[in-house]
């Protein structure tokens, strides 16, 4: 197998975010009052449910995760260094310190059930999810997202049919890099689940120590080497 066909730090790196982005969506959806704040899509499609339903307050929660979303990938994209490494470390590091501040309100206050606490939770996290995702552009893995993978979920089958039932040419690492990522998103769901109805303050901290030890691997690479 060639160096091109081998999973390395960036395969790490995609599936510590991952990992990010599952906790704090089954976070988000179990206790901040059923909203999403990496999944933009079906966070959509609970605004256009809930505008129409009436339910002001759900609208106003999704409506948040949407514009601190935005807010997030903006933010991120205005991050400018020398290099792409300097500029993926920054980012993870804005991350983890939104994603701190959170996870300390969590411990000291709990879940909130309403108020402005559960207003700028949901801000706070979607915004950190907005940072990540501008993360994983940086990293820059053709196809293996952290925070969407429908998109992903087609490819993998599309190149299986491609390669394994019309036998065209062509590699499965692609698909097996996508597919890992994947597995991750979903391990993650469950652990955080099973987290949340076993020790809380553990759960509100699975995110922020995923995102910890991609910063810490992505600040290895960059200490003490000058950007380009």
């Amino acid at each position: 197998m060639s160096s091109s066909q081998r999973l390395d730090r960036r395969d790490l790196l995609l599936g510590l975010l991952a990992f990010a982005a599952s906790s704090t969506d089954v976070i988000a959806f179990l206790k901040l009052q059923h909203v999403f704040t990496s999944a933009m899509t079906g966070n959509t499609a609970l605004l256009g449910m809930a505008l129409g339903q009436g339910r002001l307050l759900a609208a106003l929660l999704s409506l948040l995760a949407l514009v601190g979303y935005v807010a997030g990938a903006a933010v991120g994209a205005l991050v400018l260094r020398h290099d792409p490494q300097h500029e993926l470390r920054d980012i993870l590091g804005l991350e983890s310190a939104v994603l701190l501040v959170i996870t300390l309100a969590w411990w000291f206050q709990g879940f909130p059930g309403s108020g402005p606490v559960l207003q700028l939770s949901v801000l706070g996290a979607a915004l950190a999810m907005g940072l990540q995702s501008v993360a994983a552009r940086k990293i820059n893995v053709d196809g293996v997202p952290t925070v969407v993978f429908t998109s992903t979920l087609t490819s993998i089958v599309m190149t299986l049919m491609q390669v394994g039932v019309r036998g065209r040419p062509g590699s499965l690492f692609g698909a097996r890099r996508q597919a890992l990522a994947f597995g991750i998103y979903a391990t993650a769901a469950v652990l955080t689940a099973a987290a949340l109805q076993w020790r809380e303050p553990v759960a509100a901290a699975l995110p922020l120590a995923a995102v910890l030890v991609a910063l810490g691997l992505q600040g290895a690479v960059t200490r003490g080497a000058p950007p380009s």
